[in-house]
């Protein structure tokens, strides 16, 4: 009988849990007005490298960079941006911390992101970001762990194990 009821409770917990995961993972994209807005990039540095690998440039900004873009708004050490003839195809963000926010739509609010390197590969609409890795959302809780993975697309998010360290996450409890 015991072992009966730590089952339907180790159930109903996964279950529990993969309702969250779902429901942390919704919604990531931004908002549609965020798209539209114009994108601003600012450093205290610059530096253009014309044609590269296969009719890629590059731009590389740093010292105290700062993006914005609607209610996008990143702040990094370095910025390296890759443009190809469809406009920009990544833009890859360093620091101790990498800082990211956006409101990603009324329901869900805003999300912000710290972690020491975001990859973000606009073509393939993926955020891939490691060290330290830390997502907030008032409504869904903290994420945490070395690398995760964003897809943008199907709003997928993964974490993976690195060293010893686990992704954990955080759910507080709703205040009444």
């Amino acid at each position: 009988m015991l072992k009966q009821a730590i089952k339907q409770k180790i159930k109903s917990s996964n279950y529990l849990l993969i309702m969250v995961l779902m429901t942390f993972s919704t919604g990531i994209l931004a908002l549609d007005s965020d798209k539209e807005a114009e994108f601003s990039l600012e450093g205290d540095n610059f530096k253009n490298s014309p044609a590269i690998e296969g009719g890629l440039t590059q731009i590389k900004y740093w010292g105290n960079v700062s993006i914005n873009q609607g209610t996008l708004k990143i702040n990094s050490d370095d910025a390296i941006v890759f443009n190809d003839s469809d406009g920009v195809s990544k833009v890859l963000l360093t620091g101790k911390p990498v800082t990211m926010e956006q409101i990603v739509d009324v329901e869900f609010g805003k999300i912000d992101i710290v972690a020491n390197e975001i990859d973000f590969r606009v073509a393939e609409d993926m955020l891939y970001m490691s060290g330290s890795v830390l997502i907030k959302s008032k409504i869904q809780g903290e994420m945490s762990g070395e690398k995760i993975t964003m897809n943008l697309k199907t709003k997928e998010i993964k974490g993976e194990k690195s060293d010893n360290q686990r992704v954990k996450l955080i759910i507080k409890p709703k205040s009444k």
